[in-house]
This record gives structure tokens, sequence and C-alpha cells, in this order.
């Protein structure tokens, strides 16, 4: 495919510009004890044509034309499914409009030190709900997708008339002087779920219209793949009290690396059959958020000893470690590159012990092992996936699979898409098109 036409799917599909940066207090949450769960920072409304544009307005520039075909069908089905309920003189009087909130809400970090997160809401504002959907994003180029700063392809979601929110990962949004813990799974699960416990709080505060038997849906691509199916396990913890009130029915995870020591090595395998990266950022991003999340463990190694001058001569490793944002152009000097344009094989090799020791942290993050799903689970993976490899999803499937997991392969035309990050991204357009059908 053309360089353009790729940079053009990348950049639609990681997100488009949304929400200002102006912070207005609105609206306090409170518990029972009176303490403080969110603050609403902005609120704004847009139309069912503008929320349209945001998500999905570009797409049909980068993939192709049936494919965009199935995902615009699928968003007009679920527009029409919310007109349905409503009486044909009703229409007229409660236009299809959805509302958008930026709210901050408490969590906690690697260290269980309260953070102040922030997440985007995205609701129709005169429809019934009855279905809560917690939405975690990817991170596919550096740190460019961020929900409170942009309308990511997945906040469309709220056509299929969900309540919805969008949690930026710690690092990010409003916790961006906070080090990236980039596919930090224990850390991401917990914030997600306690972003979900906000939502409720907030329809609660705000009044919404939505049913009390809702069921709430946890969906996510990518690392929201991975970071979907920790908040199930973070669910799974709760009390049962809290369990009953978030009312799970199912959980979407999308071509997720939940196993971050198997990504690696299929990585390194890869290169020694010469193959490019499709995601090459995705290196520093994984080896910070493992400095980043456990500091005191790698104290003695050094974050730029892992990478080669050139790749150190780009600035991505160190735009990366400094948590920088808006770096799309200098991301995209690591497309169409080896494993060792990147990585300092010579320092990895001198050193085994030190690449072991992140190898061992990246372990801990492992989500295969060690539980099982109570909840229904769809678990969704490309194959070939350029940037995720597909062993993730086998042994996701070996380690947890039970009579709660449904399994879906999303064989991929190599010829049609020879480009390895539009092999991964098109699962998010399946992803996508299966949510707002109600095929999921």
């Amino acid at each position: 495919m053309k360089k353009n036409l790729f940079i053009a799917m990348a950049i639609t599909l990681m997100g488009l510009t949304s929400c200002t940066d102006n912070e207005v207090l609105e609206v306090q949450g409170t518990t029972q004890d009176n303490e403080q769960t969110f603050t609403v920072l902005e609120e704004s409304e847009i139309t069912e044509q503008e929320l349209y544009d945001l998500t999905l307005g570009d797409m049909k520039k980068g993939i192709d034309a049936e494919i965009f075909g199935n995902v615009d069908r699928a968003y007009k089905e679920a527009t029409n499914r919310q007109d349905t309920s409503l009486k044909a003189n009703t229409k007229a009087l409660a236009p299809l409009i959805y509302n958008i909130a930026r709210i901050q809400y408490q969590t906690y970090d690697q260290d269980m030190v309260p953070v102040n997160a922030s997440a985007l809401i995205v609701y129709p504002r005169f429809r019934k709900m009855d279905k809560v959907m917690l939405i975690n994003h990817g991170t596919q180029i550096g740190i460019a997708m961020i929900p409170t700063k942009y309308t990511s392809v997945e906040a469309v979601m709220a056509a299929t008339g969900a309540l919805c929110i969008l949690p930026d990962y710690i690092g990010l949004g409003s916790t961006s002087k906070h080090p990236d813990l980039y596919l930090n799974h224990e850390v991401h699960g917990r914030t997600s779920v306690d972003a979900l416990l906000a939502l409720l709080d907030y329809a609660k505060a705000k009044k919404l219209n939505l049913d009390k038997t809702y069921k709430s849906y946890i969906v996510g691509y990518s690392q929201g793949g991975s970071v979907s199916l920790a908040s199930l396990r973070r669910v799974q913890q709760l009390d049962q009290a809290t369990q009953k009130r978030i009312n799970l029915d199912k959980v979407y995870c999308g071509d997720g690396p939940y196993d971050l020591r198997r990504t690696f090595e299929t990585y390194v395998e890869d290169n020694k059959k010469g193959k490019k990266m499709g995601l090459g950022s995705v290196i520093p991003l994984v080896i910070n958020g493992m400095f980043n999340s456990y500091p005191s463990e790698v104290a003695d190694l050094k974050y730029e000893d892992f990478f080669t001058e050139w790749a150190l001569s780009t600035g991505v490793p160190q735009a990366i470690k400094n948590n920088k944002e808006n770096i799309i152009d200098m991301m995209l000097k690591f497309n169409e590159k080896k494993l060792d344009d990147i990585l300092n094989i010579e320092y990895v090799t001198a050193h085994p012990d030190h690449m072991e020791r992140l190898l061992n942290l990246m372990d801990r993050q492992n989500l295969c092992q060690g539980w099982e799903p109570k909840y229904s689970l769809k678990l969704l993976h490309c194959n070939p996936d350029g940037v995720v490899p597909f062993s993730n999803f086998e042994e996701a499937v070996e380690g947890l699979n039970n009579q709660n997991v449904e399994t879906k392969v999303v064989d991929i035309n190599t010829k049609i898409l020879n480009e390895p990050l539009l092999q991964h991204m098109y699962g998010l357009v399946v992803m996508v098109e299966e949510v707002l059908s109600g095929k999921f």
C-alpha cells in the first residue's frame, strides 16, 4: 500500500481531535460517606453527525470501501435502533444528540498512592440507556491517543445507546506528570474499573435515564485488549456487592499483548528471520513501562543502554521516557524497521542478565495464568498480526479457556493487507462493527 495511505489509516484509527483543554468545575459526585468520587471538568454536546465525523468520518480514506461499508452500515443500524424505541412524535422533540464530559476520579498508582486520573464520558442525551460500557483505548502510535484530548474511534460505540467511559491510563491525561506505566496490567486494570465505578456515580449524580436493569460491558483493542482482560480480573477481585452494582455481562478483548515476555521473544525470533516490525515504538514503550513500574529493581540499569545509537539519534526513546505528547511524526521514524535497528543487540547479548531481569518484570504482568474468567469473555485476534503476535491469543486461550470463553480468529489475507500495522488495525475495524451491529 502507498505510504500516505498507511499514515492516513494510522492517524485516523488512533484518534481525532475533540474536546478542548478548558477545565471548568461543574459537578462533584459523592459517596454515602461524603467522599468525592469524581469531578466534572467540562461538558458539551455533539450531534449524531459530529460523533460520526469525529470517529468514523475519515476512516474510508485509509481502508477498503467494502470494509468501511460494514462499519458505516452498522453505525446507521445502531442509531436507528435507538430511534425505534421512541414514538414518532417524540423523535422530533428528542433529536439524537450526544453528551460528552471530561471527568477526574480517584484511583491508585503502582505504589497504591492516590492519583486523580481522567476519563471521557459519551452518551446519548435523550435516550433511555440499558447498558454501560467501559472502553479501554490502544496506544498504537506512541502516546498520541488520549481519550480526554482525542475522541478515539471506539467512542462511536455510544451509538449503541450505551453510557460509555474511556479512561486515560496513568501517565496520560490529567496524570501526564506521572511516569507512564505502559502495559502495567495490574495498575491499568484497577484504574479502568475505578473509572467504571465513577461512571455509575456520575449517572446517579446527573440523574441520567439509565435503566435499573442495566448491564455493563468492557471492550478494548490492542493495549486496550489487555487492559480489558486485566479489568475483568480486577472486577472479580471486588466484593460481591460491588460486582452486583457493576452487573458485568461480557468482556470483549481484541489483539491484546497479554504476555509481554512472549510478545518480546516473538519480536526477537522475527528479527532473526529478517522481518520488519509493524510498530517499532512499542520497544521503548514497553522497556520504559517496566523501568517506571519497578524503579527500585532496575535502579542499577540505564534505560538508554537498551537502544542503538540510531534509535537514540531519532529522539524517540528519550521522548517516551520524558512522556512527551504529540510526537507522531517522530514515532513514524520507527516504521518499517527491524528490532535490531532499535534494540541494542550487542548490549543485551553482552549483558543477558539485564534483559532477563526486564523479561522477569514483564512476567509479573502476564494475564494468561493464575486465574480464570467467571464472566463471559470473547477473545479476538488477527492472524497474522504484525504488531501484537498471534501467540498472545494462543496462550490466552490455553491458559484461560473454560465455558465462559468465546474465541474469534480474523484470518488476514496477506496479499491484500501486507502492511503489519494495517493487519493489526483491521481487527479493530472488525470489533467496532461487531459491537455496533449487536453481534457482541
